[in-house]
């Protein structure tokens, strides 16, 4: 297999100078190297034609999809583009896998995309369906024509005909489904399309031409850039558990690295299974106890993990100072919350220090090209080194069965003593068992008695959360009315001032309308009702017109306050009626939130004045048609 390597080592796509690419030509005769421009690069591809190409992320080599795509078209179809970098960065890939890396050194970072991909690490990129579209057509013009342009035009679609004809017999022949698209054109057809089901590898057609037929072989594109893994690569992990009512789970790399911590009220187990496996699969399950919670066992069966206890349980002292010593990923962001993600975190660093020691022993025995995480979860799980080293072969055994001899008396007596001593050593097992049972029974009460204290605890707890939020609520509803009091009472201290004004002072009721609209006058007339001889106040004037003001003429009301501009329509239908309209500069008015008191001793002095003026220019106004009467007689007359 050939395969290369690519790291760029100056330059950019974007700047003025052009890049340029270390490469690591990796075959089974060995490897080579190159330092190469971006078009010797791709001219390589096409002449040697390796099986994978392989570079770190491919923005380093392409700087839009446009360029990715014509690229994988004019590469051999079998070529297969491979970024390395993912989940992961190439100095974690390439130490998972024992490859040494100076990340300083391009040569190095190609060699290590070069290995991985033939690993099988990394992820093909993928911009094309699998089916190809084949399009065979026309390869000149049928000119403006002339005396024999039918008959040239007869001979070429015909040979597109013929053409498209034989690559369909081709396609059917190596058995591949495809759906066909025509245009007739005069004495053949002018253009066919096939679109065949199938990779472009695995069509036998490559593109061409001939003097009057060109004929198209393209893979189709899809919308958007895939990532389909080389092969399928598990993240092993382990995570540290603390149930309860709030669940807390710590999630550490294999080589100790803090990957994720959280903790939830209420998390279902479901959750919890989900988190988890969102990084990848379990091998060690920890928890901070000697005796494992049934919740604790419930996840390590689900993901068939090892289930790590410490030999006593931990102490918070213990914790505190796991945490402080051992954490790693607090510059990335992670920070521990409250004491569950402590517990679970402590008990997943518990667990990792433990398997320490045999975790670095084995990088130093794996070599390259061994997943070191798969080794380090076999490990865990009880295989031996030499066992990953051989492949986990399994020998089997063989029953050889063994010829029957002759047996003296004395051997005789040798196997009934043998039996004796057997059946003593039997009876003593069985008494062993039987004081092993107590003890079991012992431990089980000790259990239903420390899940009693617990599920009582529980209860407390969840009794005085429930009363907290009672009092709460109560608080809220005793704050709620306070506020309503004060309130009232406001309003109390505003209606008895108003009383006394009304008693004491001479003051007087006035009806008042919010807006000047007919709707609120029928709502007053319905609520209090409209007497003749009442005084109204109106406090917004915009919108009222004839309509309004002759509706409140009608119930003989006596004067009427503006709370501000009045329509000129409104108030001459108030002055025909002699009801006089006074501001609110003109009177003394009192309010409160539905109630306004108004002084009537100053009241009527203002209202006998505005009623004298009323009549004095009625009377001016009789007059004045009066003399205007006399003048058109003399006119007429003389």
């Amino acid at each position: 297999m050939t395969v290369f390597g690519i790291d760029i080592i100056k330059g950019s796509l974007s700047g003025k100078e052009r890049p340029r690419y270390s490469l690591i030509l990796l075959t089974e005769d060995g490897e080579e190297e190159y330092k190469v421009t971006r078009n010797r690069l791709f001219r390589m591809i096409r002449e040697k034609k390796p099986e994978i190409v392989a570079i770190d992320n491919i923005s380093e080599l392409f700087k839009s999809k446009k360029e990715l795509v014509n690229f994988l078209k004019e590469i051999p179809a079998t070529t297969k583009l491979v970024q390395i970098s993912g989940r992961e960065s190439l100095p974690a890939l390439a130490k998972r896998y024992g490859i040494k890396l100076n990340i300083r050194s391009p040569a190095d970072e190609a060699r290590a995309c070069a290995y991985l991909a033939s690993f099988g690490v990394g992820d093909e990129i993928s911009v094309f369906f699998d089916k190809t579209l084949i399009t065979v057509s026309r390869n000149r013009s049928l000119g403006k024509g002339g005396w024999h342009q039918n008959r040239y035009r007869r001979k070429i679609h015909d040979q597109v005909r013929m053409v498209f004809s034989e690559i369909k017999q081709i396609i059917r022949n190596h058995g591949l489904e495809f759906s066909e698209d025509v245009r007739q054109g005069y004495g053949g057809i002018s253009r066919g399309r096939l679109l065949v089901n199938a990779e472009r590898s695995k069509v036998p057609i490559n593109s061409f031409k001939t003097k009057n037929v060109q004929v198209k072989v393209e893979a189709v594109e899809k919308d958007r850039i895939e990532y389909i893994p080389l092969s399928k690569r598990m993240r092993y992990l382990i995570v540290g558990v603390d149930p309860g009512s709030t669940v807390g789970v710590a999630v550490l790399s294999l080589d100790g690295n803090i990957l994720g911590i959280k903790s939830k009220k209420g998390w279902s187990f479901s959750e919890v299974i989900e988190y988890i496996r969102s990084f990848g699969t379990p091998v060690l399950v920890a928890t901070d106890r000697a005796s494992p919670p049934d919740y604790v066992n419930k996840i390590k069966a689900s993901f068939n993990a090892v289930l790590y206890t410490p030999k006593e349980n931990m102490t918070v002292e213990r914790k505190s100072i796991l945490v402080k010593s051992s954490i790693k990923g607090f510059d990335k962001g992670h920070k521990i919350l409250n004491d569950h993600e402590r517990d679970a975190l402590s008990a997943a660093f518990e667990a990792y220090n433990s398997y320490k020691s045999k975790l670095k022993n084995i990088e130093k025995r794996i070599p390259a090209g061994f997943d070191l995480d798969l080794a380090k979860a076999k490990v865990i799980k009880g295989m031996s080194v030499k066992a990953i080293l051989e492949g986990e072969k399994e020998v089997e055994v063989k029953e050889t069965k063994k010829p029957t001899e002759q047996v003296d008396r004395e051997e005789l007596l040798k196997k009934e003593k043998i039996i004796r001593e057997l059946m003593e050593e039997n009876e003593m097992l069985k008494e062993s068992i039987n004081q092993l049972k107590e003890e079991i029974d012992k431990l089980r009460g000790k259990i239903v008695s420390i899940s009693t204290q617990e599920h009582e605890r529980v209860r407390k707890d969840n009794y005085v959360r429930n009363l907290e939020a009672e009092i709460a609520r109560l608080r809220k509803e005793l704050k709620q009315r306070d506020e309503k009091i004060t309130a009232l009472e406001e309003k109390l201290e505003l209606v008895k001032r108003m009383r006394y004004l009304e008693i004491f002072e001479g003051w007087k009721w006035v009806k008042m309308l919010k807006k000047f609209t007919k709707e609120e006058i029928e709502r007053l007339e319905s609520d209090f009702g409209i007497n003749e001889g009442d005084i109204i106040f109106i406090k917004d004037c915009s919108g009222g017109g004839r309509l309004a003001a002759e509706h409140l003429c009608k119930r003989g009301i006596k004067a009427v306050i503006s709370g501000g501009a009045m329509s000129h329509l409104a108030a001459s239908i108030f002055e025909e009626s002699d009801i006089p309209v006074f501001g609110l500069d003109e009177v003394e008015l009192e309010f409160g939130d539905e109630m306004v008191l108004l002084n009537a001793r100053k009241f009527e002095h203002t209202y006998r004045k505005r009623i004298s003026e009323m009549e004095k220019r009625k009377l001016e106004k009789v007059e004045k048609l009066f003399e205007d009467y006399k003048t058109r007689r003399k006119q007429t007359l003389g």
